[in-house]
């Protein structure tokens, strides 16, 4: 499935359209730091194509030494060893140009990823739980570099060219104007059909191979995260088939696309060979001979013919690359649907950073829903309707409901993850606005019932989003003794500095559970939130869990508890337990 936009661009047709509605845009997608930057870029494409052509005036001096003035080797060799240091000096001076032009297209795709990255973790959870991940690690990694390094690195090669190829030819045409145009009489068709012909089809391989990567990567995703379901009900198979088909896909477009270029290389030896023949054929009945003229032709075609293979093959890049510049926009123009709020519970779709945490609520009473509604969308009916419920600070409470109820989507509500439709979530009667959810947040701790472990050490696990070097590690320790972690942790080779395998893989669900309190108490959590969270581990683990959760309540009667479970046993812990079901059918029957 074509990732948004994909399909539409193809059909549109980037220069079949409107090349400078299509020009606009992609300029538009382009963040305004980069513009200003790019006419600097610009300045340095045009002193590369002058030293470019500076490079090839130098060898006329000793053209002319050796063909027209018989020059002897006394003569010949300091002109061409002042030719051999200018190409020196001008060679250094073109590593630096490229390396300006190269610097800036990489740091646009620096720049573009961590925008569109931001742009989709400021929608929120509820965008992101809804989406494929995998498509959306695509559009952040692989279609921005797709459009720098396909359509802009591209482009600037395409400008180049041009720029060098104009000043050469300009420059022939004022010396002999006849061979200069039979050059353009050959150079122009080939041009011309090359990209008549290949346009649309390399338009379509652009669209297809990055649909096909994109189902290769969620395949091999797929593939290792459910690979004891694959393997224990026989579809490893299936699923390795699906996997080399989409390989295949992307070898046939990549095949293809070698095609086209080896295309483009026979059609430049015949563009050389035409070019050749018809010089001698005008050589032998011009008056203007063939050793000066002829020389001078073939030192420019050093020059020329390189130029127009850079041309044909960054056009060929740029075709294949358009559909990147559709999707970009659809992401970040807000034009195209984008918001200008990146607030996680209202869904906002800016390239803006979710906004680092403010000082934290003053929470001293309660945690409140009134007259809340909310609905996963059009046409989807509401999951709660003028939902009201209140917790009160230090309560150890339990949310209990049938399976597809809406207990985790009351959690996301509580967390400030899921937008209401109506109604609101407030703490102690402040209203908890998108400009406020950051500050909510920063005091609550969230365990779920399969806790996210990072690949990392146990202290970059519990001191979540912080350097070790940074982290407490005496209050980690303490933390550790007081969730039953620590006799086990320092008994590893490397005690707290130990790794932690991908997805925790290394670890018990009890253990999991455990460092996910442990991350919530060194945060300094005032409300935790329990979702499920020992649903999948074995009875012992979930009496020590529900015991060590309890000892916590009873400590600080400050501390605020709130647990989503099925199982009785975790229930039973609780001081008040909320019927989900009951409140849901009370509020339907009014």
């Amino acid at each position: 499935m074509p990732g948004p936009g994909a399909t539409s661009f193809a059909n549109a047709g980037f220069w079949r359209s409107n090349p400078a509605m299509e020009f606009r845009k992609i300029f538009s997608v382009i963040p305004r730091p980069f513009r200003k930057k790019g006419v600097w870029v610009t300045v340095s494409l045009f002193l590369r194509a002058l030293l470019d052509f500076a490079g090839v005036v130098v060898f006329i001096p000793v053209l002319a030494e050796v063909l027209e003035k018989d020059g002897t080797f006394e003569t010949v060799l300091p002109v061409a060893l002042a030719a051999l240091a200018f190409i020196l000096l001008k060679g250094a001076a073109v590593l630096l140009l490229t390396g300006f032009r190269s610097r800036f297209v990489f740091s646009l795709y620096s720049d573009l990823s961590d925008r569109v990255l931001k742009n989709y973790l400021g929608r929120g959870l509820q965008f992101i739980r809804s989406a494929v991940s995998v498509d959306l690690a695509n559009k952040v990694n692989v279609v921005t570099m797709t459009f720098t390094s396909g359509m802009i690195m591209s482009f600037l090669n395409v400008i180049s060219s041009v720029i060098l190829l104009a000043i050469i030819l300009t420059a022939l045409f004022i010396y002999e104007p006849l061979p200069t145009l039979a050059l353009l009489a050959v150079i122009g068709p080939f041009m011309f059909c090359y990209s008549f012909f290949l346009r649309k089809k390399l338009k379509n391989l652009g669209v297809t191979e990055n649909r096909a990567r994109r189902d290769q990567a969620r395949t091999v995703y797929e593939l290792f995260r459910g690979y004891p379901e694959y393997y224990i009900n026989d579809a490893l198979d299936s699923q390795m088939n699906l996997f080399h088909s989409r390989l295949s896909q992307v070898g046939d477009v990549r095949v293809k696309a070698e095609s086209y270029s080896a295309l483009s290389s026979g059609f430049m030896e015949i563009t050389v060979m035409l070019s050749i023949i018809i010089l001698m054929l005008l050589s032998m009945t011009a008056s203007w001979g063939i050793s000066m003229t002829f020389g001078i032709f073939a030192l420019s075609a050093m020059k020329i013919l390189p130029s127009v293979r850079s041309l044909v093959a960054s056009w060929q890049a740029m075709q294949s690359a358009e559909f990147s510049v559709d999707i970009l926009a659809e992401i970040l123009l807000p034009d195209a649907g984008s918001g200008t709020e990146a607030v996680p519970c209202r869904g906002g779709n800016s390239a803006a950073a979710v906004p680092v945490a403010p000082e934290r609520l003053a929470f001293s009473r309660s945690i409140s829903l009134r007259s809340a509604s909310f609905g996963y969308g059009e046409g989807s009916g509401r999951l709660f309707r003028n939902l009201n419920l209140e917790i009160r600070k230090g309560e150890y409470v339990g949310i209990k409901g049938k399976s597809g109820a809406g207990k985790t989507t009351l959690f996301n509500i509580l967390m400030g993850f899921y937008p209401l439709q109506e109604g609101g979530l407030y703490v102690d009667d402040v209203l908890i606005s998108p400009d406020r959810v950051r500050s909510w947040q920063a005091l609550i701790g969230y365990v779920p019932q399969d806790v996210f472990l990072i690949n990392g050490s146990f202290v970059e696990n519990v001191a979540f989003g912080k350097s070790p070097d940074s982290a407490d590690r005496q209050k980690i320790e303490h933390i550790f003794r007081k969730v039953g972690l620590w006799d086990w942790i320092s008994s590893l080779p490397q005690g707290m500095d130990s790794k932690i395998a991908e997805a925790g893989n290394s670890v018990s669900g009890g253990q999991k559970q455990r460092i996910g309190i442990a991350r919530a108490l060194y945060k300094g959590a005032s409300v935790l939130f329990f979702d499920e969270a020992t649903s999948s581990v074995d009875p012992e683990s979930e009496s020590e869990i529900n015991n060590f959760v309890t000892e916590l309540s009873d400590e600080d009667n400050t501390l605020t508890v709130i647990v989503i479970a099925h199982r009785q046993e975790t229930l039973s812990a609780c001081r008040r337990i909320i019927d989900l079901d009951a409140l849901t059918a009370d509020r339907s029957q009014k």
